[in-house]
């Protein structure tokens, strides 16, 4: 590969994310960089089918609990997230995703939408602040809930509680949306080398696993019993150095 070349490769990434690989050792303009960018890239890409699956099991998790806990009231047609007293911010997603799920249904001939259409489109965000503190507490929210549906929820919490599900949850969610901003997941203040950006990601992936094993502890086992997890060592070995 000449200098060219090397020149041209790295003119379509942003400084961005050439000054993370600079951090850790590899020189501006260098084969090694380019080498070093997409080996941690393939490395990153093992992460979304897991956080894809905390996503949907977390949803659907929450959704069928409070559907069967809060009905709908058929009266004023309002569901449990319209009557439960969730974040500003909260609201606007729930208004979102019913504006976009209404436009979705219009564009199939249908004259609304479905239950499952509307809950698809709320972003994950916002069932990770269904952990919200007010949620597990009767003296500041007449539908409280997690008392009741904790274990519903997260059968396999090995004793977590809801505030420690919550904090680890959060932190995923952030995880996640540099992941799906094509943002250096790795990096750290201690990251320094390759390797250690490579044990960044090992211990992240674990603790997406362990997340996992709290919401589904049959979906853990079938995920390493198919090779999620082998794949992505087998990905990280081969980089080593």
């Amino acid at each position: 590969m000449n200098e060219d070349i090397i020149k041209k490769i790295i003119s379509c990434l942003s400084i961005a994310r050439v000054s993370a690989y600079t951090n850790i050792g590899f020189k501006t303009d260098s084969k090694e960089l380019i080498d070093a960018y997409f080996s941690l890239q393939e490395m990153s890409s093992h992460f979304f089918v897991p956080i894809q699956v905390i996503e949907i099991c977390l949803r659907n998790s929450i959704q069928t609990a409070l559907y069967n806990r809060f009905p709908k009231d058929e009266k004023n047609g309002k569901n449990w997230y319209d009557i439960l007293p969730i974040s500003d911010e909260s609201k606007k997603i729930v208004l979102s995703a019913k504006t976009k799920s209404l436009v979705n249904a219009g564009k199939k001939g249908a004259a609304n939408y479905t239950e499952d259409d509307l809950v698809s489109n709320m972003m994950f965000g916002f069932w990770v602040h269904m952990l919200e503190p007010i949620h597990a507490t009767s003296q500041s929210n007449p539908y409280h809930f997690w008392q009741y549906e904790l274990d519903n929820i997260f059968p396999g919490r090995n004793g977590k509680s809801v505030k420690e599900i919550f904090s680890e949850l959060k932190r995923i969610n952030v995880y996640r949306n540099r992941l799906y901003h094509h943002e250096p997941v790795w990096k750290g203040k201690k990251v320094k080398s390759l390797n250690q950006a490579i044990a960044s990601l090992e211990r992240e992936y674990d603790n997406i696993f362990t997340v996992i094993g709290w919401l589904s502890p049959e979906k853990i086992n079938y995920m390493v019993d198919v090779g999620f997890k082998g794949r992505f060592e087998e990905c990280c070995n081969k980089y080593r150095k």
